[in-house]
């Protein structure tokens, strides 16, 4: 049986790790100011009609911003594997998925170019991938909706996409994603080293940190009593 100090202790420290969580997500709403040091470094290099990206985009690096994006530094790169050429003095790119894929990669490059905040443009870009107005997601329609969801005016978007300065953004994201060599897409790098996909992104993350946040800590805790309760019995 738990003697009775180790089970207060034990409750005690639940309670603290829910008042954690609490004081966290205020923390986060607040957007305190962080100091740049105390921020890891996440480049995320994708495209926009991968099935692998959009489920990372979606399961794993949409609810991690949500929680801890006050923490992150985050780059997207929506290019992924497409190939530039040139054909008669112009730039001619191909993307993995088609047409439809180089358009939806210009949706999301205009989505960053124009709503000027990173964290705000790759929630934007998740809503637009998650292709829940049918299809396969980054369409016009998608734009649209989420832009209505989002309180985002999503003209100036589709402009952009379907304009010159699409074709600028894309071009320059295909020239910065070819520095990088991978060999499939989503490809991670945080502080410039890669990501392996099958690790805890969050753990990652949190190992990186100097300054923990108190998000991090929750885990911690419950892994130090979790430990504790397992040598008890």
């Amino acid at each position: 049986m738990l003697p009775y100090s180790m089970l207060l202790l034990f409750l005690v420290a639940v309670a603290a790790v829910g008042s954690a969580e609490i004081r966290s997500s205020d923390w986060d709403i607040k957007s305190m100011e962080i100091k740049k040091g105390d921020k890891a470094n996440l480049k995320l290099y994708y495209e926009s009609l991968c099935p692998d990206c959009v489920d990372f985009q979606i399961k794993r690096l949409d609810p991690l911003l949500k929680e801890i994006g006050s923490y992150i530094d985050l780059k997207l790169y929506p290019y992924g594997k497409a190939k530039r050429h040139e054909k008669n003095g112009k730039t001619v790119i191909t993307c993995q998925h088609g047409e439809e894929e180089c358009y939806g990669n210009k949706l999301h490059a205009c989505a960053i170019d124009k709503l000027k905040d990173i964290k705000v443009a790759a929630h934007y870009i998740t809503c637009m991938m998650n292709g829940t107005w049918g299809g396969d997601g980054s369409t016009d329609k998608d734009a649209t909706k989420c832009g209505d969801q989002m309180k985002i005016d999503s003209k100036p978007i589709k402009e952009c996409a379907k304009g010159k300065k699409g074709e600028e953004l894309l071009e320059y994201y295909g020239k910065e994603t070819e520095k990088v060599k991978f060999r499939s897409v989503p490809h991670v790098l945080i502080n410039g080293e890669k990501f392996d996909l099958e690790d805890d992104l969050k753990k990652k993350i949190c190992e990186t940190l100097k300054n923990l946040p108190p998000q991090c800590k929750t885990k911690e805790l419950l892994n130090i009593f979790s430990s504790i309760l397992s040598n008890i019995f």
